[in-house]
C-alpha cells in the first residue's frame, strides 16, 4: 500500500490521492515534472529535520531583514559622528524600522541645517566686526604715526565705533540666550495700552524731526496676564526703529493693539508707509544680519540683529511674529500675537 501526494502550484497545497495502509509515499508535481517514491518511514522521520531546516532558513531571513537596517543606522550614526552630516539612510523594513530611519534622517537634516546656520553666523559676525575694527585700527595707526591729531572729532569717531561693537556683542549675547531658552523672563500682567502709549511717546520727537506722522489704534482696556514688560518694550522699540529707518519724510507709522476674541489672543502691529519688502525677501526678514535689497544699498546704523532679536523674544514669551508687505514702496506691517 502507498499514499500518493499531488502538488497544486495554484493553491500551493498537497492533495492526498489514496488512503490505504501506508508503506510508501509518492510525491509528484506535474508542473515541475517531479516524481519521487520513498519508504514511508524515511519521509516521516525526515519531517522534524525538514521543519527545523525551514525554521532556521526563515529565522535567518527574518533576522537579516531586521539586523541589516539596524546595521545601516549604526553606520549612519558613525558617519554623522564624524561630521558627515549629509549622510542619510534608506527607509525600509518594518514600519517601526522605517519610522526610526525617517527620524534619524530628520535629525541629520536638522544637524546639517544647524551647522550651516552656525557657519553663516560666524561669517556674518566676522563681516560685521570687520568694518568698525578696520576704522579703529586705521585711525589709531594714523594717530601713532602722527598723521592725525587726536582731536575731539577723531575721538568721537572712535567712540562711535566702540559703541557699535559693544551693541553688536550685547545683541549677539541676548539673541543666543533667547534661542537657547536661557533668557530670564519676568512674566506678569501687562497693561498693553499703557505700554504702547509710553513707547510711542519715546518716538514722538524722532517723528517730528523726520516729518513722519506717528499714531495709535488701541482697543481699551487691553491686558495680558503673562508677558515680560521689559522684553516686550524692547521688541516694540526694535520694530519702531526699523519702521522709522525705512519710512520717508511725510510718511506715516501706525502702532495698533486689539483683542482677537475668536482666536483667544491679543494682536499688536506696527505698520508703515515705507520702502516695503519684496515677496521673496519676507521669508528671510527675521534672519540674523539679513538685509533687503533696499537696505543693502544704504549705510545703516545698528547691529543688523533687531528683527532677529524681536522674533526670539516674542517666541520666548509664547507668541508669534510675522511680516507682511504688498511689495516695493508699498509699506510693511509687523504683527505680533500672544495667546491669552
Amino acid at each position: 500500500p502507498r499514499i500518493d501526494m499531488l502538488f497544486d502550484p495554484v493553491t500551493g497545497l498537497w492533495s492526498q490521492l489514496s488512503t490505504n495502509h501506508i508503506e510508501r509515499i509518492v510525491v509528484a508535481s506535474r508542473v515541475f515534472n517531479f516524481h519521487a517514491d520513498f519508504p514511508a518511514w524515511i519521509v516521516i522521520a525526515s519531517l522534524p529535520v525538514f521543519g527545523l531546516l525551514m525554521g532556521f532558513i526563515l529565522s535567518m531571513t527574518m533576522s537579516q531583514g531586521i539586523t541589516r537596517p539596524i546595521s545601516e543606522l549604526a553606520e549612519a550614526a558613525k558617519a554623522v559622528g564624524q561630521r558627515n552630516l549629509g549622510y542619510r539612510v534608506a527607509t525600509k523594513g518594518s514600519q517601526e524600522l522605517q519610522d526610526l530611519a525617517q527620524s534619524f534622517n530628520r535629525m541629520a537634516a536638522e544637524l546639517e541645517n544647524a551647522e550651516i546656520t552656525r557657519r553663516n553666523l560666524m561669517a556674518d559676525v566676522a563681516h560685521e566686526l570687520r568694518t568698525p575694527l578696520a576704522v579703529l585700527n586705521g585711525n589709531l595707526r594714523a594717530m601713532l604715526d602722527g598723521v592725525h591729531n587726536p582731536d575731539e572729532e577723531e575721538i568721537g569717531l572712535l567712540y562711535e565705533q566702540t559703541h557699535h561693537l559693544n551693541r553688536l556683542v550685547e545683541d549677539l549675547r541676548e539673541l543666543s540666550l533667547a534661542e537657547a531658552n536661557q533668557l530670564f523672563l519676568d512674566l506678569q500682567e501687562v497693561d498693553l495700552v499703557h505700554l504702547l502709549n509710553e513707547t510711542v511717546a519715546h518716538f514722538e520727537l524722532l517723528a517730528q524731526e523726520q516729518g513722519i506722522q506717528l499714531s495709535t489704534e488701541l482697543d481699551q482696556p487691553l491686558f495680558h496676564p503673562g508677558l515680560d514688560e521689559y522684553r516686550l518694550r524692547q521688541v516694540l522699540h526694535n520694530l519702531l526703529s526699523n519702521a522709522f529707518r525705512h519710512t520717508p519724510r511725510k510718511g506715516h507709522i501706525v502702532i495698533s493693539a486689539k483683542r482677537l476674541s475668536e482666536k483667544g489672543a491679543v494682536e499688536l502691529a506696527v505698520s508703515d508707509s515705507g520702502t516695503g519688502i519684496q515677496s521673496d525677501e519676507l521669508a528671510h526678514i527675521f534672519n540674523r544680519f539679513y538685509r533687503t535689497a533696499e537696505s543693502a544699498s544704504q549705510d545703516r546704523k545698528g547691529s543688523g540683529l533687531g528683527l532677529a532679536i524681536a522674533k526670539a523674544l516674542v517666541e520666548a514669551m509664547g507668541g508669534s511674529i510675522f511680516a507682511h508687505s504688498a511689495g516695493k514702496d508699498q509699506g510693511s506691517t509687523f504683527t505680533i500675537r500672544f495667546p491669552l
